[in-house]
C-alpha cells in the first residue's frame, strides 16, 4: 500500500485552519457530496471564508482556493463552532497527528470518539 506524504504544517493556527478547510472541501468533492456544512473553531477563518473581500494575510491565498472549490457544491455553508463544542474534531486531529498515514472512516465512528459525538451534539 502506497503511503501518502505527510503534510508539513505552518506554525500559525489560522494558516493550519485554512489548510484544513481546503483539505475537507477536496475530500468532500472526491466523495461527490452535494450539500455541505463546514465547521471550524476559528472565527477569523470563518469570517474570511464568508466575506467577499480579498485577504492579504498569510492564509489569504488558501481562503481564495477554498472559496473557488466550494462553488462546486450545490450548497455550502461555513460555520463557527466554539471549542467546547468541537471535542470530536479535536480528538480526531490528535489521533491524526500520531497516525503514520492519513485515514478516514466511512462505516461508523471510531470507538474512542463515539461518546464525544453525543457531547458535541449538545452544543448545536
Amino acid at each position: 500500500m502506497k503511503r501518502k506524504p505527510r503534510i508539513n504544517l505552518p506554525s500559525a493556527i489560522d494558516d493550519v485552519e485554512a489548510i484544513a478547510y481546503r483539505k475537507a472541501i477536496s475530500f468532500a468533492l472526491e466523495l461527490s457530496v452535494e450539500k455541505v456544512v463546514f465547521e471550524g473553531d476559528s472565527e477569523t477563518i470563518k469570517q474570511a471564508l464568508n466575506s467577499d473581500s480579498s485577504y492579504l494575510s498569510t492564509f489569504g491565498h488558501i481562503v481564495e482556493d477554498v472559496r473557488a472549490l466550494a462553488l462546486n457544491f450545490a450548497s455550502f455553508f461555513f460555520s463557527h463552532v466554539k471549542r467546547q463544542g468541537n471535542a470530536v474534531a479535536d480528538k480526531l486531529a490528535k489521533l491524526a497527528k500520531y497516525s503514520p498515514c492519513p485515514s478516514y472512516w466511512s462505516d461508523g465512528i471510531p470507538c474512542d470518539v463515539q461518546n464525544l459525538v453525543a457531547t458535541d451534539r449538545s452544543f448545536c
